[in-house]
């Protein structure tokens, strides 16, 4: 599913090693992070206390999820291939994962919202 979706909107790589290990532990990792980072948002600090639960605390959650996705997409294909500078297909990929987790926690956020009584001021 993963490899579908990063080639689809990257393109293909002629190096096999990104379609057999680099993009299927990515995406499940990344869908993971972002679960948990949404789930501790709402569930956590969302019912916990009012103090990190306003539009501006959201934004700040996730753009340190951004920087996640995009960090662990390009380290990970960094490894995998051995290569000690990231190329254009990895900034690409890492781009690609950036967008996905995006996606992802905005989606999260719908779901775990309603766990959280304090975030009544989050974006939407």
């Amino acid at each position: 599913m993963f490899t579908a979706l990063y080639e689809l909107l990257i393109g293909k790589n002629p190096d096999p090693t990104y379609r057999n290990t680099v993009f299927t532990p990515v995406g499940l990792l990344t869908v993971v992070i972002m679960l948990a980072l949404a789930a501790t948002f709402y569930l956590l600090l969302g019912r916990w206390q009012a103090v990190f639960h306003r539009t501006s605390h959201w934004i700040i959650t996730l753009v340190i999820a951004l920087i996640i996705a995009f960090s662990l997409a390009v380290s990970y294909a960094k490894d995998a291939t051995g290569e000690p500078e990231a190329d254009s297909y990895m900034l690409g990929f890492g781009g690609v994962n950036l967008i996905l987790a995006g996606l992802l926690f905005f989606g999260f956020s719908l779901l775990f919202r309603r766990g959280s009584k304090f975030a009544r001021y989050t974006p939407f």
